[in-house]
């Protein structure tokens, strides 16, 4: 018998842990720590740094001891430009959010798609942090890079809550993207039929006006 040209195929022994691996994955008990914690990083809002790390989780008491402690900066921003207000509006803290404000945050600081806090508050229909940020008067005309105002993406995604919101704040109707449209457009397009019929309304309604102020003898 030639030995030499025997093969054996012996079971090679698993480690323990790779046997657990399969059901881990179904699990998630190898995932990093930190995904566990901050499932709703999945938005692609992700904090770097302590203080936006605690705001967008909502943890007013280390946001506040951080602020007291000097070590960091109310506006310090990570590498897109964002704050600590971008984190809190756009996971819906609005304590948060007005502690910042409390603290003199930059409230019309733009990141590095030119969107500003107000703009993420209305992009994620966080109502109660759009009325924070109005009533502490963010400026609602301001547009990110694509020409957008915090007006056009509130439009766009059919709520009417927080246009009408918008609308109590001096807000352009009329304001067009960098592609030419106006916010009743960007609904039409999106098929927001309700939301459609109130900006029309709101548009004749302010025709109307426009046209009385102008012949008041029609009166």
């Amino acid at each position: 018998m030639d030995e030499d040209s025997m093969t054996f195929n012996f079971p090679r022994r698993r480690r323990w842990y790779t046997r657990l691996w399969h059901s881990c994955r179904r699990l998630g008990c190898l995932c990093h720590q930190r995904s566990r914690e901050f499932h709703h990083y999945r938005i692609g809002y992700e904090p770097v740094g302590p203080l936006q790390r605690a705001a967008s989780v909502g943890d007013l008491v280390t946001t506040e001891s951080m602020i007291y402690s000097r070590e960091h900066h109310v506006d310090e921003y990570d590498r897109r430009g964002r704050t600590s207000l971008h984190y809190a509006c756009v996971h819906n803290h609005p304590d948060v959010v007005t502690l910042l404000l409390e603290h003199n945050s930059n409230i019309n600081i733009q990141d590095d798609e030119g969107c500003t806090p107000l703009i993420k508050a209305v992009q994620c229909q966080n109502t109660d942090c759009v009325y924070i940020l109005l009533r502490h008067n963010a400026n609602p005309n301001l547009t990110d890079f694509h020409g957008n105002t915090a007006f056009h993406h509130a439009a766009s995604r059919g709520n009417i809550k927080i246009v009408k919101l918008l609308l109590k704040y001096n807000v352009d109707f009329e304001a067009k993207t960098k592609y030419g449209l106006t916010p009743l457009e960007l609904a039409t397009y999106e098929n927001h039929t309700e939301m459609v019929k109130f900006l029309e309304s709101k548009s004749a309604d302010a025709h109307a006006v426009q046209v009385s102020s102008r012949f008041p003898s029609l009166n």
